[in-house]
């Protein structure tokens, strides 16, 4: 059972790490580049796959982390594996209550209803999805240290 955690631990997390790097280091960069009108569109066009694989992902991996910190031994081992969970109940956290209500409200704006008063939301979407994506990674190190002790 622990060879199996470890493995969709590791596999999970990178997943989401990655995930978050590339939006961090494509997306977001792109977003900015866009006019108003544009970023709104393509907002709406990537969030919709990203909702529904990211929010499951992340939680499985953290019940999984929790569960490898239930069943191993040692309290380094223990403790990096809590790390991890704590760090992805990060990433849960920052998501659902900083950039889900960003997008919900980029998702329901207008583009022809931009004006100049338009409050541009994207650099207060790309700082907390920076604080994730740390978050994250720190998630994927605790990890493959909690795995590497195991050997």
């Amino acid at each position: 059972m622990i060879a199996v955690l470890s493995a969709l631990v590791l596999g999970a997390n990178g997943t989401m790490a990655g995930v978050l790097v590339a939006v961090a280091l494509g997306i977001v960069p792109a977003f900015k580049g866009l006019s108003p009108t544009q970023y709104i569109q393509v907002h709406r066009l990537v969030g919709r796959h990203y909702d529904r694989v990211m929010p499951p992902l992340v939680i499985s991996c953290t019940v999984a982390d929790i569960v490898l910190a239930a069943v191993v031994s040692g309290r380094a081992r223990i403790a990096l594996f809590v790390a991890a969970a704590l760090a992805q109940l990060g990433v849960s956290l920052v998501s659902q209550f900083a950039n889900v209500p960003i997008n919900r409200t980029v998702k329901n704006t207008e583009p022809q209803s931009i004006g100049d008063d338009w409050d541009d939301p994207r650099a207060r979407w790309a700082n907390w999805h920076l604080t994730r994506t740390v978050l994250a990674l720190c998630a994927v190190a605790a990890n493959t240290a909690g795995v590497a002790t195991l050997r």
